[in-house]
C-alpha cells in the first residue's frame, strides 16, 4: 500500500479459490454472483445457494477421474487412456511426447538426413493430483527427455551434447462437461528440433481428418496427396488448422480443440495417430531465393527458448464433427465465460442476468462484433461452416430499426427485415460468410 505522504507498507490479505457451479450464462451476456462468509448470509437475510450441495470427489482413484460422460486413468508413463461412457469407447495411449531434428528454415520443414527421434513412451513420469473437487479434479504428471542440447547441420544429425527437457502435464476434468482440458508447461533450452503430442486414436476406419478453417471447416484425407505417388514431401506432410481437428470413422470420433497451435498431421497408421506441433525451432537462415541465403546465429528468435504454456482439450464423440457440434465446442474452448470481480455497486446493466447478444442456431458460427465504419451502426459477421444451408435469428437486447445485409467492405447489399424491434432473420448457404449491419434506436 502506497500513500502520497508517507512510505509504502506492506499490506498482508487472505486469498481464496473458490469453485461454485455458474449453471447457465445467458449467450452474449451475463450472470451475477455474490460471494461472502456463512455468517454474512445468516445476518442479511440474503437468499443464499447451499454452498454444501454437491459433495463427493471427480478423483475416483489415485490415477483416474471420472463424471457423468468420461473416464481418465493416468498411466506411470504419463499417458492417459480416455473412456467415452456413452460409446462404451476408450482411446488408450493418449498424450505422448514426440521429438526430432529440424534442419529446416522459417518456410520449410526438413529433417537430417541421420535423425534421432525421442518420445516419452518409456519414461517414468512423476504423477501427483492437484485438485481433488466434485465440480473439478486434476492430474499431473511430470516427463523428462535426454535431448540432444542442438543440431549439427554440416554432418545431417543431431549433436552429441545433451540437456534435459522436462514436459509438465495437467489434465483436468469437470463436472458435467464431454471433454478432457489438458495444459502442458515446459522450458524450452533445445535448439534445432521439433517437439509434437501425439494421440493415437485407434480409428482405422477413417480416411479424412475435418480441420478448421478460415470461416469454414476443411475435409481433407488422411494420405498426404500430390500430384503424383512420387511427389509428396514427407517433411512437409502436416497440414494448417484452426482451433480444432477432428477423425471420425462416421460411428465414433474424436476432436482435438485448442488455442493458438496451428499445425498438425493424422499419420498413415493403422491407429490414425493425430499429432499437433508445439515447436519446431530453427535456425535464423534468411534468402531472397534457394541458392543464396544468410545465417544469423546469434539470432536466435526462432529457436523458441523459454518457458511455454500450450491448452488443449480432447473431445470424443459419436458420428461426425457436424452432428456432435465441434465448430462451437471449439469457439467456447478459445473463449471461456470470463469473471469480473467487483463491489457491490449501482449500475445501468439490468437485473441479475440478461443476453445482450445471440443466435438461436448453433451451426452458424459467430465470427465478429463490431462498430461499422463511418456510420453509427453495429457490424455482426456469421459463417456457415457446413455444407447444407442454414437459417437462423440474430436477437439483440437493445432496439433496433434498420438492418441490412453487407459484404466484408460493410457497403450495405439489401435490407433485411426487423421482427419486434430486435430481432433479424439471417439465411447462408453452405460455406457462406453473412455480414450484418444494424442500426439501434
Amino acid at each position: 500500500v502506497a500513500e502520497l505522504h508517507t512510505r509504502a507498507f506492506p499490506y498482508h490479505c487472505r486469498r481464496h479459490r473458490i469453485f461454485f457451479d455458474t449453471g447457465e450464462v445467458c449467450a452474449g451476456g451475463y450472470k451475477v454472483f455474490r460471494v461472502g462468509s456463512m455468517e454474512e448470509a445468516r445476518g442479511s437475510g440474503i437468499a443464499w445457494a447451499d454452498s454444501q450441495a454437491r459433495t463427493g470427489t471427480l478423483l475416483v482413484a489415485p490415477n483416474v477421474l471420472e463424471n457423468e460422460y468420461l473416464r481418465v486413468e493416468m498411466q506411470p508413463n504419463g499417458t492417459f487412456d480416455l473412456t467415452d461412457k456413452r460409446l462404451g469407447r476408450t482411446f488408450a495411449g493418449l498424450n505422448y511426447f514426440e521429438d526430432r531434428g529440424e534442419h529446416g528454415d522459417y518456410w520449410i520443414n526438413r529433417r537430417p538426413m541421420f535423425d534421432q527421434v525421442f518420445t516419452s513412451q518409456g519414461c517414468h513420469a512423476r504423477l501427483w493430483t492437484e485438485e481433488a473437487g466434485p465440480l473439478q479434479a486434476t492430474l499431473v504428471s511430470e516427463v523428462t527427455m535426454l535431448l540432444p542440447r542442438r543440431g549439427n547441420k554440416e554432418r545431417q544429425r543431431r549433436g552429441d551434447d545433451v540437456a534435459e527437457l522436462t514436459l509438465r502435464t495437467a489434465v483436468m476434468l469437470r463436472a458435467g462437461t464431454e471433454q478432457v482440458d489438458v495444459v502442458v508447461h515446459f522450458d524450452n533450452r533445445i535448439e534445432d528440433h521439433y517437439l509434437r503430442v501425439l494421440f493415437p486414436t485407434g480409428l482405422s476406419g477413417a480416411t479424412h481428418a475435418d480441420a478448421g478453417g478460415h470461416f469454414g471447416v476443411d475435409h481433407r484425407a488422411i494420405r498426404p496427396q500430390g500430384p503424383t505417388d512420387d511427389a509428396v514431401w514427407p517433411d512437409m506432410a502436416t497440414l494448417p488448422h484452426d482451433r480444432f481437428v477432428d477423425v471420425s470413422d462416421g460411428e465414433a470420433g474424436i476432436a482435438f480443440l485448442n488455442e493458438g497451435l496451428m499445425e498438425y498431421e493424422v499419420m498413415d497408421n493403422t491407429e490414425r495417430t493425430v499429432a499437433l506441433s508445439l515447436l519446431r525451432c530453427v535456425r535464423n537462415w534468411v534468402c531472397t531465393e534457394m541458392r543464396v541465403g544468410s545465417d544469423w546465429p546469434s539470432q536466435k528468435g526462432g529457436q523458441a527458448l523459454g518457458e511455454h504454456e500450450i491448452r488443449y482439450a480432447i473431445r470424443p464423440h459419436a458420428d461426425d464433427w457436424k452432428a456432435a457440434g465441434i465448430p462451437l465446442a471449439a469457439d467456447l474452448f478459445n473463449t471461456p465465460l470470463r469473471p469480473v470481480q467487483t463491489r457491490a455497486h449501482e449500475g445501468s446493466l439490468p437485473g441479475k442476468k440478461a443476453s445482450l447478444f445471440s443466435i438461436d442456431n448453433n451451426t452458424l458460427r459467430f465470427s465478429a462484433l463490431k462498430c461499422a465504419e463511418g456510420r453509427d451502426s453495429v457490424i455482426v459477421r456469421l459463417y456457415n461452416p457446413t455444407d447444407k444451408a442454414q437459417q437462423g435469428v440474430v436477437c439483440f437486447r437493445a432496439s433496433i430499426t434498420q438492418a441490412w445485409e453487407t459484404n466484408l467492405n460493410e457497403q450495405r447489399l439489401n435490407q433485411l427485415a426487423v421482427r419486434d424491434g430486435h430481432a433479424v432473420e439471417v439465411s447462408a448457404g453452405p460455406h457462406k460468410i453473412v455480414t450484418i449491419e444494424a442500426a439501434h434506436a
